[in-house]
């Protein structure tokens, strides 16, 4: 039973994680900055704090995701607890994997953070009050104390004399330079440019240029929308040689979240662990060592 790896996933759950003996572990978000170039987003970090309340919490997450009783998880929590202590006092370091690990500073427990732990806490639904929006919807516009009211205009009078003579005159330069246009397009009409014959060998050619310049642009599309946009990924996690085993783990792992876990049967000796994840092809390669920390297994790669 992997005790490190509940306490670790017990903290990211609950933002909290209190372990007799060794004390309270608490997430805590350290504001951003500005490195003189970037503005860095805020981050988490991992302390050891005083106090903390002692209950069967944790026990109780160790119970069921191992299926077994709480007393067993308890007494395997508090074996952990004692050796983790006892290499403490010797000088050692008690890792958890992919977090960081406990210290013994000035006689105090510690704990250092891994630095590329990296935690993003999920995200608030907003709720809209409608009380608000009724408010804000029934309420009327401000009216002005007072409004000035524009004096009438003189009416003017009609020049018909001028009207009639511009509309005269707009008609005589239309049909002047209508019967121009006439006169000089006749003059300076082009011969007809003779159609080429239809060439089936010459028409069947520029349909694959077309194709061909038409798959060009389609593939640097996908190349482009492939480095910039999140993938779906099939990750092997796990690899287990009897059936039970991986049925059974992969059951702890949809109790954990991990709704997308699955076994995948390759032959009578390997059964894989898959599950998907969503990230940039560029990003493969940080990820999937994540993984491997999380999942304590050192062959993750992608399913094909």
């Amino acid at each position: 039973m992997d005790i490190t790896r509940y306490v670790g996933l017990f903290l990211l759950k609950n933002h909290f994680c209190y372990v007799h003996g060794l004390g309270n572990l608490e997430l805590k978000k350290l504001p951003g900055n500005f490195d003189g170039k970037l503005l860095l987003a805020p981050t988490y970090n991992i302390v050891v704090t005083s106090g903390g309340s002692i209950d069967d919490n944790l026990a109780n997450f160790i119970a069921t995701n191992e299926q077994v009783s709480i007393s067993k998880a308890s007494n395997e929590l508090r074996e952990f607890s004692e050796r983790a202590r006892k290499d403490l006092d010797n000088g050692k370091e008690v890792e958890l994997p992919g977090l960081g690990k406990f210290v013994l500073d000035g006689g105090r427990v510690g704990f250092v953070t891994d630095e590329n732990f990296s935690f993003s806490p999920a995200g608030l639904p907003t709720i809209r009050n409608s009380k608000q929006l009724e408010d804000h919807a029934a309420k009327p516009a401000p009216i002005p104390a007072s409004i000035p009211i524009p004096p009438a205009e003189k009416k003017k009078s009609v020049n018909w004399t001028m009207i009639i003579l511009i509309i005269v005159l707009l008609v005589l330069i239309g049909g002047g330079g209508l019967g121009y246009y006439y006169y000089a397009h006749s003059k300076n009409k082009k011969p007809v440019t003779p159609v080429a014959p239809y060439n089936p060998e010459q028409a069947r050619m520029d349909s694959m240029r077309i194709k061909a310049d038409s798959i060009r642009v389609a593939d640097s599309i996908h190349t482009v929308l492939a480095d910039t946009l999140p993938v779906d990924h099939r990750v092997i996690i796990g690899l287990y040689n009897d059936l039970p085993s991986a049925d059974k783990y992969v059951r702890k792992l949809k109790k954990s979240g991990n709704e997308k876990a699955e076994v995948y049967v390759k032959d009578t000796a390997n059964y894989f662990i898959l599950t998907q994840i969503s990230c940039r092809n560029k990003d493969t390669v940080m990820v999937f060592d994540s993984l491997k920390r999380v999942f304590s297994f050192q062959d993750v790669k992608s399913f094909k």
